[in-house]
């Protein structure tokens, strides 16, 4: 059995069906952090980059920008000066 809608009718339904997955996708990337400039570990620095801790670690010897505070003992990237960094190479 084959059910057809009116032009109309699956146009709406498109445009709905469109809007709800572009806002659960939205949703997803915020909770992730995708739009944060900045990455929290040197762990989760080497899964954006999609490498080894070891290979970040080379990296970081090398002088790929790094920040620490003085109080903590966390790096952070930022994601900007990473890609920077990584097209002057």
């Amino acid at each position: 059995m084959q059910v057809q809608l009116p032009q109309e009718q699956e146009t709406a339904l498109y445009d709905y069906v469109s809007n709800v997955l572009n806002k659960a996708v939205e949703d997803v990337q915020q909770k992730a952090g995708f739009d944060n400039p900045w990455i929290k570990g040197k762990k989760k620095a080497a899964e954006w980059l999609g490498t080894s801790p070891q290979t970040l670690n080379k990296l970081m010897q090398r002088g790929m920008p790094v920040h620490y505070l003085d109080d903590m003992d966390v790096a952070f990237f930022y994601k900007n000066e990473i890609t920077e960094y990584l097209l002057k190479q």
